[in-house]
């Protein structure tokens, strides 16, 4: 199974999520692809739709996630890569220092105003796949001091261990496929292409102007769908 690009991934995982449509529930997008497959979600709960920014922390020169850092001083270290790969603890406080740069400056230009407000409500953090699982579960121990009453990781697309890493940090988790053999989240999509800031704002932007045009979403026929 493979998706079309990502607003094909959104409306089929937007199929799966229509129960929560007239409830407290807020949609965050995990930046940057997984804001749009977010924004389809939000369409269809017909919520507004906000960013959340993770990044992975990898080795320089190495194709490894190490683990990941998350607005609000959400951190998540991968311990077998932490094996793999171990580092000086000076060395992996600069990756991680660096990273923490870049979040605060992506959130400065894709949302550049304080996180919503989901004290009680059901949050879902929304990405476009989980291959580590390290940037999801980084995002979502960043929400803890928000707290918000139930916290939903919703995804396309996820590897079984991505999953195993993901489950103790959150309520639930809605996954459309399944994939043990994901290499590479991109492996999933015929288009995976990158979005520029602007579009992302834009993305944003219309998705808090309600109401929402009258629009269908199709329901998946993936058996592999399920909520976990």
């Amino acid at each position: 199974m493979r998706f079309r690009d990502r607003a094909d991934a959104g409306r089929r995982l937007a199929a799966m999520l229509l129960p929560f449509r007239g409830t407290d529930v807020h949609v965050l997008g995990l930046a940057r692809g997984g804001l749009r497959v977010a924004y389809e979600v939000a369409r269809a709960l017909e919520v507004p739709m906000d960013v959340w920014v993770s990044r992975r922390l990898t080795v320089p020169g190495r194709v490894l996630t190490l683990g990941a850092v998350s607005e609000g001083g959400g951190q998540f270290l991968l311990a077998d890569a932490m094996r793999l790969a171990p580092l000086p603890k000076t060395r992996l406080e600069g990756l991680i220092r660096d990273e923490r740069d870049e979040v605060e400056a992506q959130v400065r230009r894709l949302r550049g105003r304080s996180p919503p407000e989901v004290h009680g409500s059901t949050v879902l953090l929304v990405d476009d796949g989980v291959l580590t699982g390290a940037s999801a579960a980084a995002a979502l121990r960043a929400l803890n001091p928000l707290h918000p009453g139930r916290k939903v990781l919703a995804t396309p697309v996820a590897s079984p261990r991505g999953l195993e890493v993901v489950r103790p940090e959150v309520d639930q988790v809605v996954c459309v496929w399944t994939e043990p053999g994901l290499r590479s989240v991109a492996e999933a999509y015929e288009d995976f292409r990158a979005f520029p800031d602007v579009e992302l704002q834009n993305l944003i932007e219309r998705s808090n102007q309600p109401p929402w045009r009258s629009h269908s979403v199709t329901e998946s026929a993936d058996s592999g769908g399920s909520w976990m």
